[in-house]
Parts: structure tokens; C-alpha cells; sequence
């Protein structure tokens, strides 16, 4: 009974450790699993965060400070007293102190400092987005890549089928006398072939696992695989209706690179306004109170409560700055300013022109791959009733195995192509729905 239990259990333990290693990934679960676990992603977002901490203590200079000291002292030797005599005399000191000041004006240099650090923030979190909008471009890339990888890994496994097939049906005519043994050869030669393209592209579909799971970063690859969608995978052909122009007005307004180019543009004009702000006096308040006990040998003293009553010392006061020359440090930093704004305005520029060109591929990539994919049912129409002559011709004994290798790696060819463009088209209709704000998926 023990072991009948001992077995069970084990035998449970397996089928779940093999459910674990037969799983297989959907696009969603793809794209989740790197946005949590990307080194890249998790980088842009501790750069965020201390975006964020800067943006507070940028705030937090609109505060007063405040702070407190405290010393005591001893002193022992001699000393005169108040007749010029020289005695052995020892005393200590305790003294204590609390001061406070605020800034009141400073050319508006904190609130621009404010302001230029929250943009400064919301620029970092565009960033941010910008590298999870890039990781999942990627990623669907790389799926789409191993969808078109597995299906024309499967059409080879057809051919090495069909050439089996046919050896076989050659190897009865041959038993028959009803072909030469070089046709026979001729065939296990194309069989050898068709194997041999097939494991090529199995290698490529392998490699291809492997691309997509270094991009999600999993330690072992070797179980990973992906979920194959519906035959007929759904794409939305709407983009195709748009100009480039109108895609690219959409993507204006939603790109986190554009919003952090623009973010960062923001940013350098208040920056400016900071530098500008050094040439203005500054104006601050300040305040203090402090207060001492002195204990001497000989001398009587006061008792400290009298002390602390009387020694007290409280202060408040303004501060008046006023900038005459600096070693021209603040007109320098002005230019200085100015030339980084116009850098983040071109940057802006070439940010969107750069989007504009990456749209305008991607448009004229998906109409192109479109009218290939509607042309190609017509070529394979074509071919494989060219194939089916020739295949006719070839059993009949009226055309050579040369004529019908031709005529099928042709269908092939046909085939390969078909997917080529099927699989183009939905990656650049991906890409197009993507620009205009909409989520990748399958």
C-alpha cells in the first residue's frame, strides 16, 4: 500500500513537472513576463524614481530651514583676575543655539527649478514608457518571426512526406522493372534533399525560440515554445485606409518619444528662465536665538535658571543680495541655457522626423505586402495547377523527374512566398495600429 501510494504521488509529481515544461507562451504573456523582468525596463524605472526624489527636494527648497547647536566648554590653568594677579582658575561653559531662515525672493529661480524638475520627471517616465513600447515591438516581432518560422518548418516536413511517398511509389516500379534504377537514386537523392532542408529549418525555427527567449531573458529555453493563434490570425486592415499623414498626427499625440522630446524641451526653456534668474537680487529672512551658562571657580555664580534668564540672545533680520560681477558666470550660464534648449528643440525635430519616416515604411511596407498577399492566391492557384500537369505528365512517362522537381520546388517557392508576404502584412499592420495607440496582440 506504501508503495502503491509512493508511486502515485510520483507519477503526480512528474505529470505536473511535464505540464510546467510542455507550457507554451502566449503574445500577451510574452510582453507581461519582460516588462516585469527586463534589466533594461527595471533600469528605467529606478532612473524614474530618483527623477522623482529630485522633483521633491527641488520642492522642498520653498521651505525654511531650520537648525540647532550646542557646544561645552572647559578651561582650566591660570588666569589674571580683576587685579592682575595670576590664580589657578577653572570654569566651563555650556552654550545652546536655534536659527531659522527662508529664501523670499531669488529672481523666481526655486519655482523654475520646480517646474524644470517636474518636467524633468515626466520626461524620465516617457522614457520609461518608451522602453516598454520598444521591448514589446520587439517581442511581437520575434513571435510573429517564429509563427513564419514554424509554418514554413512544416511545409518542409510536407515535401520530405511527398518525397517519401513518392520513393515508395517508385521503389514498386522499380521492383516491377518499370523504371531504371536512376530514377530510383534520382529520388532518394531529392528525399536526402528535402531532409536536409527541413532540418535547416528546423535550426532556424529553433534559433528563432531563442532569440524571443533571450528578449524575455529565461534562464532555459530549451522547453520554451509559443502558442500558435487560429489559422486566420484577425488583423485590422483599418490603417490601410489612412494616409501616412493621418497615422502620423495619431502618433504624435500618444509616442513617448515625442512626449519626452517634448518634455525635455520644456524642461531647457525653464532652466533658462533659472539662469536669467541669477541676475536678480535675492532677498531672505533669518532668525536666531541662543542662550549660556559659564560656571568659574572663583567666582560666585549665578544659579543657572537666573543664567538661562538672562543670557538669552534672539535675533531676526533680512538678507539683501544684490549680483554686480561674478566673473561673468551667470551670462555664461545663460548661453550655456540657450544652447541646450536648441539642442532639445532639434531633438524634438528629428525625433519626429524620425517617427514620420518609421510610419511612411511601415505604410508603404503594409500596402506592398498586401497586394503581394492578394496576388499570391492567384500565383499558388496557378502553380499548383501547373504542378498537377506536370505531376500528370511525369506518371503517365510523359515528362522527366528533372521537369517535376522543378514544377513542385517551384509550388514550393510559390508557397514560401505566400507566407513571406502573409506574415509582412500583419507585422506591418501591427505596427501601424501601434503608432496609432493601439495594444499589440493576436
Amino acid at each position: 500500500m506504501k508503495k502503491t501510494v509512493i508511486s502515485l504521488l510520483s507519477t503526480a509529481l512528474l505529470a505536473a513537472f511535464s505540464l510546467q515544461a510542455q507550457k507554451v507562451w502566449t503574445l500577451k504573456e510574452c510582453i507581461d513576463y519582460a516588462l516585469a523582468n527586463n534589466i533594461a525596463i527595471k533600469t528605467a524605472g529606478l532612473n524614474a524614481e530618483v527623477q522623482e526624489i529630485e522633483k521633491k527636494n527641488t520642492q522642498f527648497r520653498r521651505l525654511p530651514y531650520v537648525s540647532a547647536s550646542a557646544s561645552h566648554n572647559i578651561g582650566f590653568g591660570q588666569t589674571q583676575d580683576n587685579t592682575g594677579v595670576y590664580v589657578n582658575s577653572n570654569s566651563q561653559s555650556t552654550s545652546a543655539g536655534l536659527s531659522t531662515g527662508i529664501t523670499l525672493f531669488n529672481g523666481f529661480q526655486i519655482n523654475n527649478s520646480v517646474k524644470a524638475q517636474q518636467y524633468s520627471t515626466l520626461a524620465s517616465l516617457e522614457n520609461l514608457n518608451k522602453a516598454k513600447e520598444d521591448l514589446s515591438l520587439n517581442i511581437a516581432s520575434a513571435y510573429l518571426q517564429i509563427l513564419y518560422n514554424k509554418e514554413l518548418y512544416q511545409l518542409a516536413l510536407e515535401q520530405v512526406d511527398l518525397s517519401k511517398e513518392q520513393l515508395r511509389q517508385y521503389e514498386i516500379r522499380y521492383a516491377h522493372d518499370k523504371i531504371p534504377e536512376g530514377q530510383l537514386y534520382e529520388i532518394k537523392a531529392k528525399l536526402a534533399q528535402d531532409e536536409l532542408s527541413a532540418t535547416q529549418q528546423k535550426q532556424t525555427l529553433e534559433l528563432s525560440l531563442l532569440e524571443l527567449s533571450q528578449l524575455l531573458e529565461l534562464e532555459d529555453w530549451k522547453d520554451f515554445n509559443i502558442s500558435e493563434p487560429d489559422s486566420q490570425i484577425m488583423v485590422s486592415k483599418e490603417a490601410l485606409q489612412l494616409p501616412a499623414e493621418s497615422i502620423y498626427d495619431q502618433a504624435q499625440s500618444n509616442r513617448a518619444a515625442i512626449k519626452s522630446a517634448q518634455y525635455e524641451v520644456m524642461t531647457s526653456e525653464k532652466m533658462l528662465e533659472v539662469s536669467r534668474g541669477a541676475r536678480y537680487p535675492s532677498l531672505s529672512l533669518g532668525a536666531s536665538y541662543s542662550n549660556s551658562y559659564y560656571d568659574h571657580s572663583n567666582y560666585a555664580n549665578p544659579s543657572f535658571k537666573d543664567q538661562l534668564s538672562t543670557n538669552g540672545r534672539s535675533n531676526i533680520g533680512l538678507s539683501l543680495s544684490i549680483p554686480i560681477f561674478n566673473r561673468l558666470n551667470t551670462t555664461n550660464n545663460i548661453k550655456r541655457s540657450n544652447i541646450n534648449l536648441e539642442t532639445a528643440r532639434l531633438q524634438l525635430e528629428n525625433t519626429k522626423k524620425i517617427l514620420y519616416k518609421e510610419i511612411q515604411q511601415a505604410w508603404f511596407n503594409a500596402n506592398t505586402a498586401e497586394e503581394k498577399y492578394k496576388a499570391s492566391f492567384e500565383t499558388i492557384r496557378a502553380t499548383q495547377e501547373a504542378f498537377r500537369f506536370t505531376e500528370e505528365k511525369f506518371n503517365s512517362g510523359r515528362s522527366t523527374i528533372y521537369e517535376y522537381n522543378e514544377a513542385r520546388m517551384q509550388l514550393l517557392r510559390t508557397r514560401s512566398e505566400q507566407l513571406q508576404a502573409k506574415y509582412n502584412l500583419m507585422f506591418s499592420l501591427k505596427i501601424l495600429d501601434f503608432y496609432r495607440g493601439n495594444s499589440i496582440h493576436l
